[in-house]
This record gives C-alpha cells, sequence and structure tokens, in this order.
C-alpha cells in the first residue's frame, strides 16, 4: 500500500470514494412530514396531514401548543 492510500493519507473527493450512485437507502421508516402515512404529504383537501395535528392539540387554526409527540 502506497503512503497516500493510509488512513492518514491525504482527504478524497465524495464523489472519488462513493460515486454518484446512493449507498444507503433506508426504507419503511416515518417521515415526520407525512403524518397520516398514507405516502402523501398534503396540506389541504380530504386526507392532508394538517387537520390530525390541530384535532390533536385541539384546535382548528395552528395557534396552541402540545408538549407530547404523536404515537
Amino acid at each position: 500500500m502506497a503512503a497516500a492510500d493510509t488512513i492518514e493519507g491525504p482527504a478524497k473527493d465524495p464523489s472519488e470514494v462513493a460515486g454518484v450512485t446512493p449507498n444507503n437507502v433506508v426504507n419503511n421508516v416515518y417521515s415526520a412530514h407525512d403524518v397520516n402515512m398514507n405516502g402523501q404529504v398534503k396540506y389541504a383537501g380530504p386526507n392532508n396531514d394538517r387537520d390530525p395535528i390541530l384535532v390533536n392539540i385541539g384546535g382548528t387554526t395552528p395557534n396552541s401548543t402540545r408538549t407530547e409527540q404523536l404515537p
């Protein structure tokens, strides 16, 4: 192994190490934006992600707070 290839060697451009293809893909995880977990993030309309939050904090306008996280 050449001296430049050791761990202490010069830093390399990340594209040279990992390339342009993602190495880590995480599937089936919860998205904080998709509250009703239907695979869509919607602010208005039927099955939107805003209404469950507003119902949980006890109002129809976003002016309240809740200290616990939704399950």
